[in-house]
């Protein structure tokens, strides 16, 4: 694999909420509503609309071409690592050994990466240096969305030919508190 994605689960919340609500929507106890979640998890239409109250916060590291493709995905919230207010101290003050991990390094060509340090060196405009910024470049964000929304791109990317996106599902699914609720969605 020549490419970079990293994905941390941060935070999970909202099972136990999730449980409760699908035990007044079936008029029973919380307790025995894992085993209807299970049952329910892949039946959309509405019948696994408990999903939407499980959310996750994800901070994922990947390259601008596989964020162009993740943007497609209206979550409930993101914070990207500003390029705006790091990327020129960085270009300016950093060794260009240390640059190249905010690339794919594969892809890198040193090259490049002398251009952009020229352009900041010499205090070109942050829109010239962001315009001279390959699609390897690496950027963090913190993704705030729910086990619907991951239940959805695991159904569309899982199989995707850019191989980062099953990376995502892989490294998300090994991380949850409750795979199980979307590991049905994935199985080849």
């Amino acid at each position: 694999m020549n490419y970079t994605l990293n994905v941390n689960v941060i935070e999970e919340a909202g099972y136990s909420s999730a449980m409760e609500g699908l035990a007044l929507n079936k008029k029973q106890t919380s307790e025995k509503m894992p085993e209807v979640a299970q049952r329910l998890c892949n039946a959309d239409h509405g019948h696994n609309k408990f999903l939407e109250h499980i959310h996750v916060w994800l901070l994922v590291e990947a390259p601008r071409y596989w964020w162009s493709q993740a943007d497609t995905y209206r979550l409930t919230s993101k914070s990207s690592e500003s390029t705006m207010h790091t990327l020129l101290k960085e270009l300016k003050n950093e060794d260009i050994t240390i640059i190249m991990d905010r690339f794919e390094s594969v892809y890198m060509l040193p090259e490049v990466l002398r251009t952009l340090q020229s352009a900041a060196k010499a205090n070109r405009p942050i829109h010239e240096i962001k315009a001279l910024l390959p699609e390897s470049f690496l950027q963090k964000r913190m993704w705030v969305l729910n086990y619907k929304n991951l239940r959805e791109i695991f159904i569309q990317r899982y199989n995707h030919r850019l191989p980062h996106w099953r990376s995502f599902c892989d490294q998300v699914l090994a991380q949850l508190e409750h795979p199980e609720l979307l590991q049905g969605v994935i199985d080849d």
